[in-house]
């Protein structure tokens, strides 16, 4: 049995003779009856009476004009959803990003809205290390997070570079404003930094930059979570120390100010699976980000 058969079937049901369907199934009469004697023969059954007048459909006829009824409008309905598919109309981006990743991962989600209505979006923050995970195991498309990449098996697109960013409280006056800071500057003062839970990355970056300029870092926290190191500045635990995207996108009651590094900034990029084959609405996603930078 395929679905042409039962094609066929319906259609003879619905005209009541081999001829009227013929005409509407734009095929001849013999190959129409054929398959007609195919299904009852597979099955044991009639799903006819020959009458002068045509066809008449038994019980057993009706009970398969209903199943292939909804058969067949399923089988219509997977194919318009593959071709939306197929041609970027539809489907699901999954997005992974490192907290500095929010802003273009919105301007992302926004641009493809308007572009697209029909797509959804899932979105995960989270740790490089985890986000390289979820690649691996197929759980998000793609990510934006920051280099090192641990894992060699992954694509890599290096984007821009994120600035040092020292984060503190506007009530303190220990710096002097709207002047970029340096790593001397912030030596001896405590200081709140990102690491990441496993492999090394920003926080050995830091440790490296005060011993470059031969100072001390008196790190008294630090955290995976930048949430968690924007509530520690606000009730004035220390100076975070973070890599950021923009400067904007902190709470009022801080400020947060770039930090002038000797050795460069910190690197930005978009990771996916290597040689994989993405949905179109995938595709114009990472071209979108990309573009954003």
């Amino acid at each position: 049995m395929n679905l042409r058969q039962l094609l066929y079937f319906k259609t003879v049901v619905e005209q009541g003779s081999l001829a009227a369907a013929s005409e509407v199934l734009h095929i001849a009469q013999p190959p129409l009856s054929v398959s007609i004697k195919q299904l009852e023969a597979l099955w044991g059954v009639s799903l006819f009476e020959r009458t002068g007048r045509g066809l008449l459909v038994t019980d057993t006829g009706l009970a398969l004009y209903e199943r292939a009824c909804q058969l067949l409008n399923n089988a219509s309905e997977i194919e318009d959803a593959m071709t939306s598919l197929g041609r970027g109309f539809s489907g699901r981006v999954r997005i992974g990003f490192v907290t500095a990743g929010i802003e273009p991962v919105a301007r992302t989600v926004a641009t493809l809205r308007a572009e697209l209505p029909s797509v959804t979006f899932s979105l995960h923050q989270g740790e490089p290390r985890l986000l390289e995970d979820m690649i691996e195991r197929r759980a998000i498309d793609f990510a934006l997070t920051h280099l090192p990449v641990a894992n060699s098996a992954l694509a890599v697109r290096t984007l821009t570079q994120l600035e040092f960013a020292a984060l503190y409280r506007r009530d303190d006056h220990e710096f002097v404003e709207d002047a970029d800071l340096s790593f001397a500057s912030l030596s001896g003062k405590p200081l709140v930094v990102l690491r990441r839970s496993s492999g090394p990355g920003f926080y050995e970056r830091i440790l490296q930059e005060f011993r470059t300029i031969g100072a001390d870092s008196n790190i008294v926290a630090d955290s995976s979570d930048v949430p968690a190191i924007v509530a520690l500045v606000q009730h004035g635990v220390g100076v975070g120390v973070l890599p950021v995207w923009s400067f904007e996108s902190f709470p009022g009651s801080l400020t947060a100010r770039k930090i002038v590094s000797q050795s460069g900034s910190e690197s930005f990029a978009l990771v996916h699976g290597m040689g994989r084959r993405f949905l179109p609405a995938v595709q114009r996603a990472i071209s979108v980000c990309t573009s954003i930078f």
